[in-house]
């Protein structure tokens, strides 16, 4: 009786790693659902703005580069260190909120914002709207064109967050 008792265990154990501890799959299609069930939904990164002001500065055109994941992680770093001092990305702070500026403004105006601040901030009729609603002005923080390209890509991947 023993022995009949661990060889139906056995059994039982073999069907339930047979079937990946799901007793109602019947086939490899209903296993697959649940596979996709689990996973997480695949975000969809969204286009640039293509028209619109481009702003001041040395950015005058801009190729939409193929999302990179790395890239966006550096720009999330860079905007921690760089930028939370002044703006957040779903509030107003010293500066104003950067959720949606990538759905707002094209990527060369927000380009030319972070490489050529004073410039912006003396001719960009868009820019002189906001120093006139914020009580301090941007400053330049000393961002190269790849390290402005990277923030952008970040601010690209989390506006496209509120798409899910």
């Amino acid at each position: 009786m023993k022995r009949l008792s661990v060889l139906l265990a056995v059994g039982v154990l073999a069907t339930a790693i047979a079937c990946n501890n799901n007793p109602n799959t019947n086939s490899s299609e209903t296993q697959s659902e649940s596979n996709t069930k689990d996973k997480p939904k695949e975000m969809v990164i969204h286009d640039y703005l293509k028209e619109g002001n481009k702003g001041i500065g040395p950015i005058t055109s801009f190729a939409q580069p193929v999302f990179d994941q790395a890239v966006a992680d550096e720009g999330n770093k860079l905007f921690i260190v760089r930028c939370t001092m002044c703006h957040e990305y779903g509030e107003d702070k010293l500066g104003p909120a950067l959720k949606g500026i990538t759905k707002k403004r094209t990527p060369e105006w927000i380009l030319n914002l972070m490489l050529n601040t004073e410039e912006m901030f003396e001719k960009d009729p868009d820019a002189l709207v906001l120093k006139d609603k914020y009580e301090s002005m941007m400053v330049s923080v000393g961002l190269n064109e790849q390290e402005a390209k990277s923030i952008l890509e970040y601010l690209r991947q989390e506006d496209a967050k509120t798409n899910l």
